[in-house]
């Protein structure tokens, strides 16, 4: 088994049993609706410069090479506010390449989050700092989990699409169980929109009326 997924049922197993460390390793710190969502200025007051976006199901559907239009009026906003930007996937070369080609951005296949090589590794191709760095995703166990243990913010999205590959279907089963032990931990709940209002867990509700 990798050590990517043994890291994830290791999160998995140690968050459904209620430790308080790993229940903080997965509640993100802030969470919107979809990438379009997020308040992009906010992160620049907060000295954020750098942007790693995972692909499936967060920049694209999952498998889908058809980029939709605002994503790539997105990353072009984004480029021209100086973002660094990376495509940060565990997807294949063969699946993430040409979406980053579309994109004209870097990118990192199979890159193994949430192991912290992953994550070290990203942060080398763009010259970064994780101070300065924010992950973007929508997996708690692979996007979230791996930025929180590394030190890096993180923001969780809902998925573009309901589909699932083998892969990505496994891992939200996971975490339709996680939502639950997160929600009675009053952590984290799907539907409920937040932004972090410092790096306590207390949380600003900004949108409630979307029902997951």
């Amino acid at each position: 088994m990798a050590k990517k997924h043994i890291l994830m049922m290791q999160t998995f197993i140690k968050v459904m049993l209620g430790f308080k460390q790993e229940i903080e390793a997965v509640t993100p710190d802030s969470y919107y609706p979809s990438i379009y969502k997020i308040d992009y200025q906010i992160l620049k007051k907060e000295n954020i410069d750098t942007l790693l976006f995972d692909i499936d199901n967060t920049i694209t559907k999952v498998d889908d090479l058809n980029i939709p239009k605002e994503t790539i009026e997105l990353i072009r906003n984004l480029k021209e506010q100086k973002f660094k930007i990376l495509l940060f996937s565990n997807n294949h070369e063969q699946r993430a390449k040409p979406v980053a080609q579309k994109l004209n951005l870097p990118v990192l296949s199979d890159a193994g989050k949430p192991t912290k090589e992953a994550y070290e590794k990203a942060l080398n191709i763009l010259n970064s700092n994780k101070e300065n760095t924010v992950a973007i995703g929508d997996q708690l166990l692979s996007d979230i989990v791996g930025a929180k243990k590394y030190g890096i913010k993180a923001i969780l999205v809902d998925q573009l699409s309901k589909e699932n590959n083998v892969q990505t279907g496994m891992a939200q089963k996971l975490q339709k169980h996680m939502i639950k032990q997160l929600k009675k931990y009053k952590q984290f709940q799907i539907g409920k929109y937040y932004i972090s209002e410092n790096k306590t867990n207390w949380w600003i509700i900004v949108y409630l009326s979307f029902i997951y």
